[in-house]
């Protein structure tokens, strides 16, 4: 399997996990934007960047959150770490340390899941 394929599989993943958890769920491939996957619900919306190993470059960082912020949504990174469920990270500033642990179903600043 190559690395576009498995990290397909993973976009994928995401989609799924996200749509059972009551989210309306685009993928972005190939748009070479810093989203992969928007997901909507009633007063929400979350910019996806699907990384297997978690790990965003701080310019990916940057641009994940400046996107974000520019219209409201919030800025995750997923990962998927060997044999654990998919974790899920809400960047809130563009320091290597500045997330917290997120999950589909919070109330994130007044939004109703």
């Amino acid at each position: 399997m190559t690395q576009y394929q498995r990290g397909r599989a993973f976009e994928w993943q995401l989609r799924d996990a996200l749509r059972a958890d009551g989210y309306q769920v685009y993928r972005c491939a190939g748009s070479r934007s810093p989203v992969d996957l928007l997901a909507l619900k009633p007063n929400q919306i979350v910019y996806v960047q699907a990384k297997r190993d978690g790990r965003i470059s701080p310019a990916d960082r940057a641009t994940l959150l400046d996107a974000a912020v520019e219209i409201g949504a919030l800025a995750i990174v997923a990962a998927r770490e060997p044999r654990r469920p998919i974790r899920y990270r809400r960047l809130t500033g563009a320091g290597p340390k500045d997330w917290t642990e997120w999950h589909p179903d919070e109330v994130v600043d007044g939004a109703l899941p």
